[in-house]
């Protein structure tokens, strides 16, 4: 049975893995900054939703590490020179992120009581996603961006936080969405990668 489990959270953790990759090819040019709006903040979000902690924080960072190897897997690019470039620090910033994701959305989802008003569900929901997934980022990510770049703060906030923040919104009200939508299928499958599910948790999912 542990093998069996140890399988598939490997299975969902590297299925993760790949989301990611996809999603940061997805990109938009913009004329403000060289820096695109990309989907990885979404594949960060479904990561920290999908998997339990420590799945999350490594389905992030096994492509963080492929791709200090030069496989290019972030943006159809790789190397050291991009992880220790000007967007650095936004990507070590992802698996902590996906990883906090988890353990706050995952607590919140279990919670039967808050989940079952879905307006102030999704209102909890939304503020956790955006902070987590987004805000979290530029903790890091805009110091990082200010030393590469010698950039002052302003100019690090106008290239690399102004920009992306509707963008940063409408990822997190997705997340909101596949959060309430498929609330007891993520339950699922958050507890299928750690182990059988208790006998409360069964009659939980059963009722919803």
């Amino acid at each position: 049975m542990k093998n069996v489990i140890s399988i598939r959270s490997l299975v969902f953790t590297a299925l993760f893995s790949a989301l990611f990759i996809v999603l940061s090819l997805q990109q938009m040019k913009l004329t403000l900054t060289p820096i695109p709006i990309t989907l990885q903040t979404f594949a960060v979000i479904l990561a920290g939703l999908f998997l339990k902690p420590k799945q999350a924080f490594a389905s992030i960072l096994a492509v963080i590490a492929l791709t200090a190897t030069g496989l290019p897997l972030i943006g159809g690019k790789g190397g050291l020179s991009l992880l220790l470039g000007p967007t650095g620090g936004f990507i070590f910033a992802f698996p902590f992120c996906a990883m906090f994701i988890s353990l706050v959305v995952g607590k919140m989802l279990e919670n039967e009581k808050l989940m079952r008003n879905k307006a102030v569900a999704a209102i909890v929901l939304f503020v956790i996603m955006e902070g987590l997934s987004s805000l979290l980022t530029y903790v890091l990510g805009i110091p990082w961006m200010m030393k590469v770049l010698d950039f002052t703060l302003n100019e690090a906030l106008v290239a690399g936080f102004y920009p992306f923040i509707l963008g940063d919104a409408i990822k997190s009200a997705l997340g909101v969405a596949v959060a309430i939508g498929l609330a007891s299928l993520i339950l699922r499958i958050r507890s299928s990668s750690v182990g059988a599910p208790s006998a409360s948790h069964r009659e939980t999912m059963i009722i919803r």
